[in-house]
């Protein structure tokens, strides 16, 4: 007998992929959502239930919530040409609000919201952010961070004012197995084998993919409703990281860091490139700024209300490297 069965939205992602992997190993049955056509190689030897569909589709979404005792919304638009607010709404406020929709309708027992750390102000090593600070204002120039924002607001306030039983986690930077697109495995696999590696002058909170799965594996039945938990590991600075991708290649590297004013700079201009001609240039103005924080936050709230494991970024990193390495994405 099985602890119910439950909606995995983004089942592909490298979150959703380990999510998928943790619930099964918790005794739930999962409903993995992904879009017709989509690349499965990160679900691979799962066990697991496709539903294929669109978020953003109503008739779609409450034929994936149906026969559902919990829900795990953790797809969401990261990278689009548009950098506004506009080009995210549909997905990432839209389809929250269908989902949401859904899940009253058909009254499961926990909905869980994957937001985004960035919807935090960070901190330092010493007095790291935490979920009592507010959204960074300047971040509203990022359509991916501001849209999450709104779809987190939203989620809460359906919690605190209307029962709905609701709860929000926070991944930082996610580091870890089945990162078949791939994501913020991109940062490692541009350190990775190399003997000369540019990096930002700033740091980041570091956190193993699996132990944020199983973290929210059980905030269906911990945490407490209406409230908000960062799932944050290890803070770490940028040449601290590539030192330990360094050693997982087996060779010496020069790190040179590139500094403050180039990355702005660079994003200055590729904002005014944007508006120009139309187009989005991988680093704006606002993509630049947090490269160069100490973007440091704390777990404390997620160790003691939902056994949030500690992140060994070294295992981490290990075990990214040899999936990406079994996969043919580095020799």
């Amino acid at each position: 007998m099985t602890k119910g069965k439950v909606l995995v939205t983004g089942a592909n992602g490298l979150l959703g992929a380990n999510v998928v992997r943790q619930l099964r190993g918790m005794g739930y049955e999962v409903r993995a959502m992904v879009r017709k056509g989509s690349d499965l190689r990160s679900l691979e030897g799962a066990d697991y239930e496709v539903f294929e569909g669109a978020i953003t589709d109503r008739d779609d979404v409450f034929r994936a919530v149906e026969g559902c005792d919990y829900v795990v919304h953790s797809a969401a638009a990261t990278a689009l040409k548009a950098m506004d607010l506009e080009g995210f709404k549909k997905i990432n406020i839209g389809a929250t609000e269908l989902l949401v929709e859904a899940a009253r309708h058909f009254n499961v027992k926990r909905f869980i919201f994957v937001s985004t750390a960035n919807c935090f102000t960070n901190g330092t090593k010493e007095n790291p952010g935490d979920e009592r600070t507010g959204f960074m204002p300047w971040l509203r120039g990022q359509g991916y961070a501001y849209s999450k924002l709104l779809a987190q607001e939203m989620v809460l306030k359906e919690a605190r004012e209307h029962g709905f039983p609701a709860i929000v986690v926070a991944p930082t930077f996610l580091i870890g197995l089945y990162d078949a697109k791939p994501s913020s495995g991109t940062l490692l696999l541009h350190g990775y084998g190399k003997r000369v590696i540019f990096h930002p002058p700033g740091g980041k909170n570091f956190i193993d993919a699996e132990k944020a799965a199983r973290a929210i594996g059980r905030a269906l039945t911990k945490g407490k409703t209406g409230e908000a938990y960062l799932l944050a590991g290890v803070n770490m600075t940028y040449r601290q990281f590539f030192r330990i991708v360094a050693a997982q290649a087996g060779r010496k590297a020069l790190f040179i860091t590139i500094p403050r004013f180039v990355l702005l700079g660079i994003g200055r201009v590729s904002d005014l490139i944007g508006k120009v001609f139309s187009v989005r240039l991988p680093l704006g103005y606002v993509s630049a700024r947090l490269l160069t924080l100490d973007n440091y936050f704390t777990g404390a709230k997620a160790k003691a209300e939902l056994e949030l494991e500690d992140t060994d970024l070294e295992e981490a990193v290990a075990k990214a490297v040899e999936w990406f390495r079994e996969n043919g994405y580095v020799k």
